[in-house]
Formats: structure tokens, C-alpha cells, sequence
């Protein structure tokens, strides 16, 4: 028998996540079956694994899914991907207070399994990013075993008889959400994935504030879906007939945007204040980079008040020893004079990946600017009277607040 502890999110250098052992699990070809009984599913971790589980099906593996849906941890779009792989899939779900909450992923043939058993979540941020602890077990099958004690525990549930189990079907997951049993994708986000503490609605500062973390990047091969949105792209050409009027054309351009995380975040003054500053936290982690790394590069595309998209910048990571840690932008509004502190613009900065954003500038002017501000002023929390306001938050609070915005 083998064994390893797969540690995640804590030891980055390790590179250990359970998405990596399952990746590395299913392009063995060596299994003919895989079983998960696992308490909470997101899209992001769902659709992450949808092409390994196409793959497996292709080649006649059996495929098994049990999912539970207590506490509302997991969401109508994820139950709707997995009705799409079309494999037997099932709900466990009882109106007891005692909840669904196992994570148990299992590969086997006729002579071998390799199970995985511990706390990672079907999830993006269980799978990849959250500090967890699972145990893997590599052994024969035999009577004596871990693998025989797992069909004997879960005999009723994996026999399919168990009289909580429902099979998932889209009038099911329809009932569901009606039920307010299930949440959509951006509602279970703003539950469970966003694990910043948060400050009152009053604005009050923390009496306890931790320090942040660097955030673990998915591995190799684990691509979460994101939801495909159109932004309006407004080209100009020369016009031959007259050419003091160019010819505008207006065009819709799809653009994959993860669905998550944008950055509301105040800009500071200065003639150079196209060079934006961050805490470390959030050039760490939302950015990506790495203090003292100035090699590492983001692309960035500026959103015009006009819903056009500029071109690609790819902008440098630059930390200086003055704790400084900056990206550059620009756009029109950074072209004129800082309009001065108390009309401090305000950036959204949209992830579209580990290093890819959409970014517009919102000056004092712009009709959305003062409920930004004030979202942000009551959201966010600074040590000193002077200090900039940032602030993390979903795409679906930004389209609350702003829905003319194009992402």
C-alpha cells in the first residue's frame, strides 16, 4: 500500500493540490471507474474537470457522481455542468440538521484503486487555492482493505438505493432553485469564495486585523469555465469621400471573464499618477506577482467610457524598496492633471486571469463615481484618515452598482 498527504495552499513551494493529483489520476488511462461523494460542487471546479471526465467517458469508464447541496454550497450552474457530462449523477440531500459532507474521490480497476479522502471540495478554491489536507491511498483490492471498507460503509448510496438519493435532471435543479435550495454560481461566490473578512456597513475599522497570504495557482490543466460576455468595441477608419469625418463602427466582441473577483481601488495623486500603487497583499495576490520580482509582466485592457476596448498593454511589475508595488496604465483619464484628493479617481480592475485584466478609470464626473465611492468608503477599511481605499469584491456588486458597465 502507498500513502502520501496531499497538503494545498499552505507550503506553495511543495506545488501539491488535490486538482493536480486528479489530473494526474485520469490521464493514466489506467482506471475504469471513478466515484466522488462530495458535500459542495462550484462551477469553477465542476467544469475544471469536464474534459478529463468527457475523456474518461469516451473511453468507457464508469463514472459516478454523488453531490450534496446542504448549506447552500453548491450552485444551479455546477448541477447544470455535471447533467451535462451525462453520467449518473445523483443528489444526497435530508431535511435533518445533520448535513452531506464527505470529499471522497476514488479511481479503480479490477485489480487497483487510488483513493482520496480528505477536505477539498469540488470546488476551484477546494480543489486548488483553500489551505486543505487530504490523504491519498494507492493499494490492491482485497477483503482486508480500505477499498472493501468504503463499499461496506457507503453500500446504500453507491448502490443507488438509498432513499435521500434524487438523480439529477434539469426539472430537478430547476425545483431546487425554486426551493431556494441552491444558489446561482455569483451567489454561492459571494458566500463561500470570498474569504476576505469583511467590515461592518458602517464603515468601522477592525479591532483584529491578520495579515495577508499568497494564493495558490491552479495546476497545469485545470481551466475553470468562465462566462463569455460581450463588450462593444468602437473602431474608427478613414473615411475616402471625406476624411475630416472617419467612418465609426460599433461592434460587439465576446470577451471570457471569469465571473469573480474585481478590484475597486482609489488612485493616488501626483503628476506621475498613471503609476498606480497597491498594498503587497493585492500585487501578490489579485496581480499575481512577486515583490522584488520586477520580471514579471500582466496584460492589461482599458474599458473607454464609450464600452470600447483599447489595446492590449503589457504592463511591468515594478516593487522598489520603498515598499512601493505599482502597474501602469493608460487610458484618457490618465492623460489630464490629477484632479486632487478629494476627488481621488476611482479603478475597477476586472481578473480575467492570473494575468489578464480589464481596467477602467473612473473620474469624479463619471455618473457612476459616487455610488462606487460609496460602496467602497462603507466596504473597506484603512488604518489612517489618508490612506487609499481598495477593496475586492464580486462581479455582481460592481453590476449592482454599475450596470451600463460592459463586463
Amino acid at each position: 500500500m502507498d500513502t502520501k498527504i496531499i497538503g494545498q495552499g499552505y507550503n506553495l513551494d511543495a506545488d501539491t493540490s488535490v486538482a493536480k493529483e486528479l489530473i494526474e489520476q485520469f490521464n493514466s488511462k489506467r482506471y475504469d471507474s471513478f466515484t466522488c461523494l462530495v458535500a459542495f460542487a462550484s462551477f469553477g471546479g465542476i467544469s475544471a474537470l469536464t474534459p478529463y471526465i468527457l475523456a474518461e467517458k469516451e473511453r468507457g469508464v464508469k463514472v459516478k457522481i454523488i453531490l450534496g447541496i446542504d448549506q447552500k454550497g453548491t450552485s444551479k450552474e455546477a448541477l447544470e455542468e455535471v447533467l451535462a457530462w451525462g453520467v449518473e449523477a445523483k443528489i444526497y440531500h435530508t431535511q435533518s440538521v445533520n448535513i452531506f459532507h464527505p470529499k471522497i474521490y476514488l479511481f479503480e480497476n479490477t485489480d487497483i484503486f487510488t483513493l482520496i479522502v480528505g477536505s477539498n471540495n469540488l470546488t476551484t478554491m477546494g480543489l486548488v487555492k483553500n489551505i486543505e489536507c487530504s490523504l491519498l491511498i494507492k493499494d490492491t483490492k482485497g477483503e482486508h482493505t480500505v477499498h472493501n471498507d468504503f463499499y461496506v460503509y457507503w453500500k446504500s448510496i453507491l448502490d443507488g438505493v438509498d432513499v435521500n438519493l434524487m438523480p439529477i435532471t434539469q426539472e430537478l435543479i430547476d425545483e431546487l432553485y425554486a426551493d431556494k435550495l441552491i444558489p446561482t454560481e455569483s451567489e454561492r461566490t459571494d458566500k463561500y469564495d470570498n474569504g476576505r473578512d469583511r467590515t461592518s456597513s458602517t464603515g468601522a475599522s477592525r479591532r483584529v486585523n491578520f495579515n495577508g497570504a499568497k494564493i495558490q495557482r491552479n495546476p497545469e490543466g485545470f481551466v475553470p469555465k468562465r462566462r463569455q460576455v460581450k463588450a462593444k468595441r468602437v473602431t474608427k477608419t478613414k473615411n475616402a469621400s471625406n476624411p475630416s469625418q472617419p467612418i465609426i463602427t460599433v461592434s460587439e466582441e465576446s470577451l471570457l471573464v471569469n465571473g469573480e473577483e474585481v478590484l475597486i481601488a482609489e488612485i493616488g495623486g501626483g503628476p506621475r499618477w498613471k503609476q498606480v500603487n497597491f498594498p503587497v497583499e493585492i500585487f501578490e495576490n489579485f496581480f499575481g506577482a512577486e515583490r522584488g520580482n520586477n520580471s514579471y509582466n500582466i496584460e492589461l485592457m482599458n474599458i473607454a467610457q464609450d464600452g470600447s476596448l483599447g489595446e492590449v498593454e503589457v504592463r511591468q511589475a515594478v516593487s522598489v524598496r520603498s515598499h512601493n508595488y505599482r502597474f501602469e496604465i493608460h487610458c484618457t483619464e490618465t492623460e489630464g492633471a490629477y484632479p486632487g484628493n478629494n476627488k481621488r479617481p476611482i479603478g475597477l480592475f476586472v481578473k480575467i486571469d492570473n494575468d489578464q485584466f480589464l481596467y477602467q478609470v473612473l473620474l469624479h464626473n463619471h455618473p457612476a463615481y459616487k455610488k462606487i465611492k460609496k460602496y467602497l468608503y462603507a466596504d473597506s477599511s484603512v488604518r489612517r484618515q489618508d490612506e487609499l481605499r481598495r477593496h475586492i469584491v464580486h462581479i455582481e456588486a460592481i453590476h449592482a452598482l454599475y450596470p451600463e458597465l460592459v463586463i
